[in-house]
């Protein structure tokens, strides 16, 4: 039901970023992939990517994102 209403799916977009950025910082490799036998680079790909990219966006971001933060609590 979040999908449909645009103030509670940016509360939920919100929410995940704040949770793996916060998973990130209570453990570092929280995200990172096992590195691979041959000595590849490894790619972020898949759910624990998707989530290692919302816990960069909290780190790089993070001003806005708590701007947006307090904005969703302001308005909810």
């Amino acid at each position: 039901s979040a999908i449909f209403d645009f103030s509670s799916l940016i509360t939920v977009v919100l929410l995940f970023i704040v949770t793996c950025t916060y998973l990130r910082g209570f453990r570092s490799t929280i995200f990172d992939n096992a590195p691979s036998a041959d000595g590849a680079i490894n790619r972020h790909e898949g759910l624990l990517g998707f989530c290692w990219k919302a816990s960069r966006i909290g780190e790089r971001k993070s001003e806005w994102v708590g701007l947006a933060c307090v904005g969703m609590a302001v308005h909810v």
